[in-house]
């Protein structure tokens, strides 16, 4: 809904004052004012929200200060505020939220709206924690104007996923280079990603080396199993497989899941059954869902372990709830 039909269903709905107010608001200088001003008119000492816009309704209550540049995501907090009360949503957000976590919130969108860059930050991964990229995306914006490499990683994600905003490699590229250059680690892991791929940049496997060892230098597990795949595949270097599955082995100890599976699968086919079924349970103690069911397979199978089909069954089902096909297909076996 644009602020013309906004307007229209204001004016219907007896907002009168609201109505006038939405076009110069963020103009206006006495913001705060007038969000109050509007809050008092159109929300009902019985009205309700669902519990991400009760969010935005009690950060944007509790507004003290604000500097003029943040106004536009204001105003934009504001109007979704607006539509919710005037043509509520049906659907229910449930957001698990104690009155602590809840009053954490409130203060961290004002010390963010008067330009704390740590507090944009975390006020973005809060919205981003909630499903709510459209919110966290500008705040993770002005964080990383002020030059936070965390937040410049977290652009150069939406950008090269394409949420929220257009996809968009260049912008992609810049940000995870400037938060790399930052010391930022898992910029690094993925600025060294776009030179092995060739995305934006010409493919360049020597360059891409050096990024991921500098990565893996800063402990990203990710970047440690690229390693071993590059040195498994002589990718930028000459192939070692010793050296390979030395970085492999770090990954997994570091939680890489894939590297821990990776590892179990080798284990397996060298008849190491215990020691598959350790690299596996360190998958499946990080949430794994395949480390589960590679555990599951192991018990039913026998594979370093006496075959015990009750606990086969246990490691299927915490797999099959988090969506694993193969396990659901064992389970109905069973």
């Amino acid at each position: 809904m644009n602020v013309h039909d906004l307007q229209k269903e204001l004016y219907n709905k007896g907002f009168i004052n609201t109505a006038k107010q939405l076009e110069n608001l963020i103009k206006s200088e006495d913001l705060i004012d007038n969000i109050q001003s509007i809050f008092k008119e159109c929300v009902s000492p019985t009205q309700t929200f669902p519990d991400d816009i009760n969010l935005l309704y009690k950060q944007l209550s509790n507004l003290t200060e604000v500097k003029g540049e943040y106004s536009p995501i204001i105003t934009r907090n504001l109007l979704t505020t607006l539509i919710e009360i005037i043509k509520p949503t049906d659907e229910l957000s449930i957001i698990y939220m104690e009155d602590e976590e809840l009053e954490e919130a409130i203060s961290l969108y004002q010390y963010a709206v008067i330009g704390n860059v740590n507090a944009q930050l975390e006020l973005g991964h809060l919205y981003r924690n909630i499903e709510h990229d459209d919110w966290a995306f500008p705040w993770f914006e002005a964080s990383a104007k002020a030059g936070n490499p965390e937040a410049l990683y977290w652009l150069g994600n939406y950008y090269y996923m394409g949420k929220v905003v257009g996809k968009d490699l260049g912008k992609t590229y810049f940000c995870y280079k400037e938060a790399a250059e930052k010391g930022y680690p898992d910029a690094m892991n993925n600025y060294a990603d776009m030179y092995l791929r060739g995305e934006y940049v010409d493919k360049n496997a020597n360059r891409a080396l050096e990024l991921f060892m500098q990565a893996a230098e800063k402990e990203v597990p990710e970047a440690m199993y690229t390693l071993g795949y590059m040195y498994e595949n002589g990718v930028g270097t000459k192939s070692d497989l010793n050296e390979s599955r030395s970085w492999y082995i770090k990954s997994a100890l570091a939680g890489d899941v894939f590297a821990a599976n990776k590892l179990g699968h080798e284990a397996v086919e060298n008849g190491l059954g215990e020691e598959a079924i350790s690299w596996y349970k360190m998958a499946a103690d990080h949430g794994d869902s395949y480390g589960e069911f590679n555990l599951g397979h192991c018990y039913e199978n026998g594979i370093g372990t006496p075959i015990n089909l009750k606990k086969a069954k246990t490691w299927y089902q915490k797999a099959a709830l988090k969506g694993d096909k193969q396990a659901k297909e064992r389970l109905r076996v069973l």
